[in-house]
Order: C-alpha cells, then sequence, then structure tokens
C-alpha cells in the first residue's frame, strides 16, 4: 500500500499487526530510504525477508522502484517529497509506526549477509540489553573487490537502533544519528555496492552531494565554528572526532589533493591496485568539487561574469545585452537559437542577436517558459524533439521558416559583440566572400575573460550561405561540414559561463557520456563523425585530427590535458579561473575514459549493442533478473563496476 506524504500529519500506512514469534526471534523494523532505486531494491528486499516489517521510504521515484517494492509481503510503502536528509529522516521516525522498537536502517546499494541478520536478531532480543544503538561496518565493492585500504575500512556507522532513541543532525548530507543512551558495536558487517548503478549515475550523485556539502562548508566557516570542531577532536563520544576531523577539512587549501594523497599513498590505497587509485581519484574528484563550490558561494563569481559581459559588449549596467539593430538594406541573416530550459538567459540572447536579423528560436520542448519568453523578445518559436545536437540544428536548417540568404547559429549563453555585428555585416556585403565563416570565442567564466590554456582561439564555423553548411552526424561536439570556401572572421563573440559550478557539472557529466559513447562507436567503426579534413583548414583541422583519431589512446589523458592547458598553453596567466578551468577540464577527460573502459567492458559482455540505423550506443541488460548483475541505463555498469 502506498500513501503520498507531504510534510504534514497525513494518512499514514498501519504497522502490521505484531506476530508471534519464537524466544529469541523477533526481527527489527527496517527502514529504507529510495529515490529511483530500481536496479537496487529487489536484490536489497530479498537480504531483508527475515524482517515482518519493512518500509520503503521514497521520495516519488519516477522508475520501478515503488512497483517492485510491493511486490514483496512484508514491505509497506510510503512516500514523502525530499528536502534534506536529515529532516526526511527524522520525518520517517517521528510519523511512521513501527511495529517494532528496533529498526535497521538501510540503503538500497546494500546487502545485509546472513550473519549480520543473525547478529542484528540476537542483540536486538537481548533481555538485558544496556545500548540503545549499534555501529556496524561495512565492505565497499568496486571493479569487483573489496576496497579494504584508502581510510575505507573500516568506517563505522549506526544503522540498528531504538527508533525512540535516535534523531540525524541538521545537517544537509551525511547527516549522522545522534544517539540518546548507550552505543554499541556489531562483529558483522554489511556488503556496499555503491557503483551498482553504474558510474555516470556516481558522478551525478556525487555533484548533488558537493552541492548539500558545500552549503554546510560555508555555514560552517562563516558562522566561526573553527574552534568548536577542533575541540571536538577530543570528544569521546564515538564518531564524533571522525566528525570534528570532517568539518574542519573545509578550511584546508587544495583539500583534494590532501585527500588522494591520504587515500593513495598513506591509508595505502595503492595496494588495491587499479581499484584503489580510481577510487581515491574519485573520491579526491568530489573533494575538489565541493571547494570550488565554497568559492563560488563566497566569491560571487556571477555578479563578477555579468559585469564583464556588459564591459565588453559595451552596454550600462541592468541593461539588457542587445548592441544595435539589423540594417534595412544589405543581404538578409537568419539568426538561429538551439534552446532548452534556458529562460535565465533567452531573452537576453534574443536581444542581442536582433543585431543581425530575424531570429529563430529552435526549442526543444522546455518546461521552463522559455518559448513564452522567447516570443514576448521578438524571436519566431518552433518547438522540435531532441534526438541529438547535430540531428537537431539540422532539422532546424531543414525546416524553419528562414528568409535571410545568410545564417548565424548562436547558443544561448553566446553573444555577439558590436565588432562581430559590423564585421559580418560587411562580409555579406562582399561578392567574392566564402560559404562558411569561422566565429572565434571568448570564453567568460569567474568573472573573467579566458584569454589562455587553450580556450582561445576557439574556432567554430557558426556563419554562413544558406543551405552551404550542415552538421556532421555526431551525437556531442559536433562541427560543420561546408561546401565551399571557408575564412576567419576577426573579431569573436562570447561565450559566457554563467551557470552554476552544480549546473555546469551536469553539463559536462552528461558530454562525458555522450563523448564515450563516440569513442565506442570509433572503437568498432561505426563512428559517422566527418573527417577533419572537411571540417577545417590549416592548423585547426590537425587540432582535430589529433582530438579524435589519436586522444582516445593516448595514457594518462587527464593529466596531459591538465598540463598542456596551465602550463604549455599558459592558463596560469589567467589566474584562479585558469586554474579552475584546467581542473574541470581534466576531471572531464577523467571522467570520458572511465566511461569509456566501462562501455568497452560491457560491449564485451554481450550487454551493449550499436544501432545500425541511429548509430545510438544501446544498453542490453542481461538475462538475469539478480540487481548484482544487471546495469541500469545505457551509459551504465552492473555492480560491482568493473571500469
Amino acid at each position: 500500500m502506498t500513501v503520498p506524504l507531504g510534510d504534514s500529519h497525513g494518512p499514514i500506512v498501519p504497522a502490521p499487526a505484531r506476530g508471534s514469534y519464537p524466544p529469541g526471534k523477533e526481527p527489527p523494523s527496517v527502514l529504507i530510504l529510495t529515490k529511483n532505486e530500481d536496479v537496487n531494491i529487489e536484490a536489497c528486499l530479498e537480504t531483508l525477508t527475515w524482517s515482518d516489517d519493512i518500509v520503503v521510504f521514497d521520495s516519488y521515484s519516477n522508475d520501478k522502484t515503488v512497483e517492485l517494492a510491493k511486490k514483496f509481503p512484508n514491505v509497506r510503502v510510503i512516500q514523502r517529497k525530499f528536502d534534506t536528509w536529515s529532516r526526511h529522516s527524522n520525518w520517517a521516525l517521528d510519523h511512521i509506526p513501527w511495529t517494532h522498537r528496533w529498526v535497521y536502517y538501510s540503503d538500497a546499494d546494500e546487502r545485509v549477509t546472513p550473519e549480520l541478520r543473525d547478529e542484528i536478531i540476537r542483540v536486538s532480543n537481548q533481555a538485558d540489553q544496556p545500548h540503545t544503538a549499534f555501529r556496524l561496518r561495512y565492505k565497499n565493492m568496486f571493479m569487483d573487490r573489496w576496497i579494504r585500504r584508502g581510510g575505507l575500512y573500516p568506517v563505522w556507522i549506526i544503522r540498528l537502533f531504538l527508533h525512540d532513541k535516535v534523531r540525524y543532525e541538521d545537517r544537509e548530507v551525511n547527516a549522522h544519528p545522534v544517539v540518546d543512551g548507550s552505543l554499541g558495536d556489531l562483529n558483522e558487517h554489511f556488503i556496499h555496492y555503491s557503483f551498482n548503478k553504474g558510474l555516470l549515475p556516481w558522478f551525478t550523485k556525487h555533484n548533488s552531494y558537493s552541492d548539500m556539502e558545500s552549503r554546510e562548508a560555508v555555514r560552517i566557516i562563516e558562522q566561526g565554528m573553527f574552534w568548536s570542531r577542533v575541540r571536538q577532536l577530543f570528544s569521546n563520544a564515538k564518531g564524533a572526532r571522525r566528525r570534528g576531523l570532517k568539518d574542519l577539512s573545509f578550511y584546508i587549501r587544495a583539500r583534494f589533493f590532501v585527500r588522494f594523497l591520504y587515500m593513495y599513498v598513506f591509508r595505502l590505497a595503492i595496494l588495491d591496485m587499479k581499484a584503489g587509485f580510481h577510487y581515491a581519484v574519485m573520491i579526491s574528484l568530489y573533494e575538489y568539487w565541493i571547494e570550488l563550490k565554497i568559492q563560488e558561494q563566497r566569491r560571487s563569481w556571477k555578479k563578477r561574469t555579468e559585469d564583464t559581459v556588459l564591459s565588453l559588449l559595451r552596454v550600462n549596467a541592468g541593461a539588457n545585452h542587445a548592441v544595435g539593430t539589423a540594417p534595412r538594406d544589405g543581404p538578409k541573416i537568419s539568426v538561429m537559437i538551439p534552446t532548452f530550459n534556458e529562460a535565465a538567459h533567452i531573452r537576453e540572447t534574443v536581444e542581442n542577436a536582433k543585431c543581425l536579423g530575424e531570429v529563430f528560436v529552435l526549442d526543444s520542448f522546455s518546461t521552463d517558459g522559455t518559448q513564452r519568453i522567447a516570443r514576448e523578445a521578438g524571436a519566431t518559436v518552433v518547438e522540435h524533439k531532441f534526438e541529438n545536437y547535430s540531428r537537431q540544428k539540422n532539422w532546424g536548417l531543414d525546416n524553419l521558416p528562414m528568409t535571410g540568404d545568410w545564417i548565424f547559429i548562436l547558443d544561448a549563453d553566446e553573444r555577439i559583440t558590436p565588432e562581430l555585428a559590423e564585421e559580418i555585416r560587411k562580409a555579406t556585403r562582399d561578392p567574392n566572400a566564402a560559404e562558411g565563416f569561422f566565429v572565434n570565442r571568448v570564453v567568460i567564466m569567474m568573472g573573467r575573460a579566458i584569454r589562455h590554456g587553450g580556450m582561445l582561439p576557439s574556432w567554430n564555423l557558426r556563419f554562413f550561405k544558406r543551405g552551404k553548411c550542415r552538421y556532421e552526424d555526431r551525437t556531442v561536439h559536433e562541427h560543420m561540414v561546408c561546401e565551399g570556401k571557408t575564412e576567419y572572421l576577426n573579431f569573436p563573440m562570447l561565450h559566457i559561463r554563467r551557470e552554476t559550478i552544480s549546473e555546469y557539472l551536469a553539463k559536462h557529466i552528461k558530454y562525458a557520456d555522450m563523448e564515450s559513447d563516440e569513442w565506442i562507436k570509433m572503437s568498432q567503426g561505426s563512428d559517422r563523425s566527418a573527417r577533419a579534413h572537411r571540417l577545417f583548414r590549416d592548423l585547426p583541422r590537425y587540432r582535430l585530427y589529433l582530438r579524435r583519431d589519436y586522444w582516445p589512446s593516448v595514457p594518462f589523458k587527464p593529466l596531459v590535458r591538465f598540463i598542456y592547458m596551465y602550463i604549455f598553453r599558459l592558463g596560469f596567466l589567467d589566474g584562479g579561473p585558469g586554474w579552475h578551468l584546467a581542473c574541470l577540464m581534466a576531471s572531464y577527460e577523467y571522467m570520458i575514459s572511465l566511461l569509456f573502459k566501462e562501455k568497452r567492458r560491457l560491449l564485451k559482455a554481450g550487454m551493449l549493442t550499436i544501432d545500425p540505423t541511429t548509430g545510438r550506443v544501446i544498453f542490453q541488460p542481461p538475462p538475469s533478473t539478480r540487481t548484482e548483475q544487471k546495469a541500469g541505463a545505457p551509459g551504465s555498469s552492473p555492480a560491482p563496476a568493473n571500469a
């Protein structure tokens, strides 16, 4: 039975009647928090069938989590909108009626062993039990092995408790339970398959976790809680010292590097071989994301970026990004802007694009009001279902009612400078003009124009005679193929990275998934990308050769990318933003490489195929129904992950 609940009291699934149990055999109730856990929930519940009262506390999953959980007769499903870990968990303990006094908490990607089951039942039935809660350890599985070093073992966490004696501290993520009473330790372990859904969901989840962790860090730093955390290091309470050390780590600069050295060298993750290395890198990457988001919140990067953009566009603060109107004489220009959920930017983009001519917004069925705002700004809006970037834009070139002799393609986070607009108008009046023009882009990020690190020049074929150019068939980082002569314009446009770090990471996690698909297709001879000589001339042609034909086989790609950007291409001259951009691009290369290795293993196992018609990489689950042996979605791997 499923009963939706809000934050206030409402109808609640009643607890099942307390049964009759042999002496010493009464099980505890079980609490499982879920959100889209159809990959895990069945296998988790199969290890908990010994309890007659299991509550799946679901945050409105939109997969089959609830459907699968309801197949088990000993399961109640209660739903509530998630807010924070502590509030969500405390709500469950405050409002859900329990059949038994003892409650065992489990995540969906955890498995209770028979030995742990027996110990749980034994201690919870002990007549003179002095403890009100118990800690236990877990074995974290990654790349087909238990990661027992790197500081990952032993980690003690409270999972068994009297439900009226525990509440969680007020913390957005990684909230720890506060116990009213004595705390004991169990000897047995549960098994943790943290990569059951594959690597892609892990990156997505930890992007979200780093949001919450960074907000908590800013609260601790700005409220001056340093010395209280130092005193916590000398506490006798179990777990308090670890929490104090965790909070003090927010004050450490380059904490991601410190974390890697701590895990890989000092705590000997090196002895766990490849799995230990990758786990140390991934946790260090997570720590870097936290550190970056702390700086974002404390340094007002968004406002500084906007001030820089207004200065380069030569408009006043508070004005839109318009840089003039299109002339009435001369060849007509049409501007196409592909969008999806760009409500925050689209008005300024359209106002800016009108300096060239008519504006068409090709929208992928946005849900945030992008279409309405674009129409109000003066654009013609046409909606088309998104398939991939190249096919979406090619559809627009073929079907939008554009009347211009020339076409300019502009993204919603880009702006045309006054100098570029004037140069474009002059090019259209030249009877000997080329069929296509490459436009340079200056990235504006963290309040600064990025002019080093290989980010400038950044040539993109965006302006061309109608009917002369089309995009190659590629899912991401697509380029245009031009039938005719191409030239390079002198003045750049602006590429404004105004999104939050979280949004930036979410976008690049998605790009890494698609790029790794392209690597898979290249490895199988199914790549549909155009050859480099058809896309560029001169130096950019050879850069693309290297990127597509040789780069996937280069060892240590993240390190090579960082050294190339930050040292060889002088990224250090861009100050802090140059450092962070080099780090972010190195992490992007790491995600691509790791996802590619994961998918290559799935391909060998017959769990990935390439559709010969569409060119899409398609995941095919194995026939087994055991969760530990199947993956959840394209781009994800079975547990344990084996990249």
